[in-house]
């Protein structure tokens, strides 16, 4: 089968991919769609599973959901291929919900349908192979190189040394045969066990029918002795009801005589009542004369914790026992005598300056005429001591006016008038709030004394309402005992007629139960007997009886169940003979077991060495003969011998590119042995781990191998051109 052309919505993929005969190199970058060509290539032969779920294998993303178109559009794609001479196109595509699930297989030249192609053995019958095995061999991923256990491709290993017919694996008739000895040796629900089982059971049923004939007989004991207890615990408690039904119509009669007192007593009651205001009339009363009550002491308390009378301030010492017209007027005339003591002039000293000036001339003028001079100097002498003198007595005069002027400073405390008239004006400003401080305090005093007048006015008013049905109260306090002695009176009253009522409707309620017998006897022995003992006695010998009337019937519904001792007898016989048989189906189960891993072993040791000489031919030339032993297990794991080394290797103790060429070369081992030359081999990015040397070896190889089938290798990585 040589794959021609390809295009596909699938993934990110919307393209067509066009390949020849033999070796296909793509060299592709990353994320241009290499590993979805090869699932989509994968899906085209065998189809998708829709039943996929999410799990671990398949990183929680089955195909259907990983390859979902990224453009939006429906999944499908279309191969065109030439297989045996014959061109045919093979088409699948989305049919409602299910991806692939259209399928078409027709003649690309004719167009001819190609009915024995379907969805289902489409892969196989192209690839001759099934999908789990061509994923094994021939469809080669990066992450997937190694080769994991599958009945499938163990029995195209069968078919290696046997004539070539597909049976079943000695894997799959292995678990047959093993789940045929489970089927008969499983703990739980294994034959031999559900046998034995059965043969327990059938002798406890046997063990069962003995106790339930001897329960019956006990039962029946058991139940006779309860039916004479519950007879006398009824004949009990009828006397104790008798008794007490005796009591009871003393008891309706002792009621009648406390009705009666009732009755006497509530009469007297509402003759009280009737002497007094409403209920309603005291608690109103009683609200008024609380509230009275509390503005008359109010009032008092406010009248006694009145304000004290306002201090009068203290005046300066200038204005000391004045009041405020007094210090403004005795200001205003001390102002004017200070202006008037300031405005008095000071001595002229003109003339005395002029007289000595005089004297100082006449004295010059002796030195002309001696006579002349003496007489002006002493003159002006005279003139000059007169004006000394009215000088002086100028200056006295002044200087006592200033100090008057001071005295008038000091006695005001200031050093001007102005202050003084400042000082005058305050204190006749505190005079003035003084006063009437005064008398908003003497306002207040009467207001409160009014107060405490109308508080009492209104209190006496109330009292004299109380003393209309109290005659003896003089104040709020006993005024207010009087009331609640009112209210409560009146409630005495209603209780007692409530009291009265319910003694009248129990009276009636006991004597339609008592009724009119008077013949019955008070028995006071059976007054003493503990009743609800004697009930709880009847009751439990009653659940006793029926407890056993019940398991009686049980046992005698079980005793007819149970097949008689004879027919058990039987049955166990039979199921040991049963028994007998199955253990020895086990033995030879065991037996076919055990010959079957020998055949098994037999064959392995016929096919394993083709299988692994061949692999070891190719990893000697992946590895340019470096490694060229290999030993392949049962379970498919890959030891590998280095040349002229003692030890073996498994693949997992190799590096990443040595290991993913062990496998490669395994897998080419497999395609060469186990398929036909139709089947193309499929490389996504198989040799990204290979180093250069053994990428241009493994080109080499596959080179060779696409002359016999045709290859397509994808990779991302330069590959040497060597074919």
């Amino acid at each position: 089968m040589i794959i021609l052309n390809m295009k596909a919505s699938f993934g990110k993929l919307n393209g067509e991919l066009t390949l020849k005969e033999g070796m296909n190199l793509l060299c592709l970058p990353n994320e241009a769609g290499k590993s979805t060509w090869s699932a989509f290539l994968l899906a085209m032969l065998y189809g998708i599973d829709t039943k996929e779920k999410p799990s671990e294998a398949n990183d929680r993303l089955p195909v259907k959901e990983r390859y979902k178109p990224w453009d939006g559009r429906p999944m499908e794609g279309r191969i065109e291929l030439l297989h045996e001479g014959r061109r045919i196109t093979i088409e699948r595509s989305t049919k409602g919900r299910v991806p692939m699930g259209q399928f078409a297989a027709y003649d690309t030249d004719t167009g001819t349908p190609i009915t024995e192609l379907t969805a289902e053995n489409c892969g196989k019958l192209l690839c001759g192979v099934e999908k789990s095995v061509f994923e094994r061999t021939a469809f080669i991923r990066q992450l997937g190189l190694d080769v994991t256990e599958d009945a499938a491709l163990e029995n195209r290993m069968n078919a290696l040394v046997t004539t070539g017919e597909e049976g079943m694996s000695a894997g799959q008739i292995e678990a047959v045969l093993r789940d045929m000895k489970n089927k008969l040796s499983r703990p739980s629900t294994g034959q031999i066990n559900r046998i034995q089982t059965q043969i327990m059971q059938t002798r406890r049923e046997l063990e069962d029918l003995h106790q339930l004939q001897e329960e019956s007989l006990q039962l029946r004991v058991q139940s006779e002795q309860a039916q004479a207890e519950l007879e006398r615990l009824t004949q009990m408690t009828e006397r104790i009801e008798r008794a007490q039904m005796a009591k009871k119509q003393m008891a309706v009669q002792e009621m009648a005589l406390r009705n009666q007192m009732q009755e006497n007593l509530c009469r007297r009651l509402q003759e009280q009542c009737a002497m007094l205001p409403k209920e309603e009339t005291l608690h109103a009363l009683k609200t008024r004369l609380e509230v009275a009550d509390s503005r008359y002491q109010t009032a008092q308390m406010e009248e006694a914790f009145s304000p004290e009378a306002p201090s009068r301030p203290q005046p300066p010492t200038c204005f000391y026992g004045m009041d405020a017209r007094q210090a403004l007027r005795k200001q205003v005339e001390d102002a004017a005598r200070y202006a008037e003591l300031k405005k008095r002039p000071a001595p002229n000293k003109l003339p005395t300056i002029l007289c000595a000036i005089l004297v100082l001339l006449g004295v010059a003028v002796c030195f002309v005429s001696l006579y002349i001079g003496l007489v002006a100097a002493a003159g002006a002498l005279v003139a000059l001591i007169a004006c000394a003198v009215i000088y002086s007595r100028q200056k006295s005069k002044k200087d006592e006016a200033e100090r008057q002027a001071e005295r008038i400073l000091t006695r005001y405390g200031v050093e001007d008038m102005d202050e003084s008239k400042q000082l005058a004006q305050a204190h006749a400003q505190q005079m003035h709030s003084y006063e009437l401080a005064c008398e908003n305090h003497k306002r207040e005093m009467n207001e409160r004394k009014a107060c405490v007048a109308a508080a009492k006015q209104q209190l006496g008013t109330i009292l004299n309402e109380v003393r209309a049905f109290a005659p003896s109260c003089d104040d709020a306090r006993q005024a207010m005992e009087a009331i609640r002695a009112a209210v409560q009176l009146h409630t005495q009253n209603f209780a007692e007629q409530r009291t009265l009522e319910l003694g009248r409707a129990q009276l009636a309620s006991m004597q339609s139960i008592v009724g009119r017998q008077s013949d019955l006897q008070i028995d006071e022995e059976a007054l003493q007997l503990d009743e609800a003992k004697l009930q709880y006695e009847k009751n439990a010998a009653r659940e006793r009886l029926e407890r056993c009337r019940i398991k009686l019937s049980e046992q005698q519904g079980r005793i007819s169940a149970t097949a008689d001792a004879s027919v058990l007898h039987a049955r166990i016989e039979q199921l040991n003979t049963q028994l007998e048989q199955a253990r020895q189906t086990e033995e030879i189960l065991t037996i076919a077991t055990e010959a079957l891993r020998e055949a098994d072993e037999t064959l392995r040791s016929r096919f394993s060495p083709q299988i692994t000489a061949e692999t070891g031919r190719i990893l000697s030339e992946l590895t340019q003969g470096k490694y060229a032993q290999v030993q392949l297990k049962a379970d498919m794991e890959l030891s590998v011998r280095e040349k002229d080394a003692v030890l073996t290797r498994p693949a997992a103790a190799m590096s990443c590119g040595t290991a993913d060429q062990m496998y490669l070369a395994l897998r080419l081992a497999m395609v060469r042995r186990l398929l036909n030359a139709a089947v193309p081999i499929v490389l996504d990015d198989a040799l990204v781990n290979f180093d250069d040397a053994r990428t241009r070896e493994a080109i080499r190889v596959l080179t060779e191998e696409a002359k016999k089938r045709q290859i397509i290798l994808f990779t991302c990585k330069e590959v040497p051109d060597v074919y």
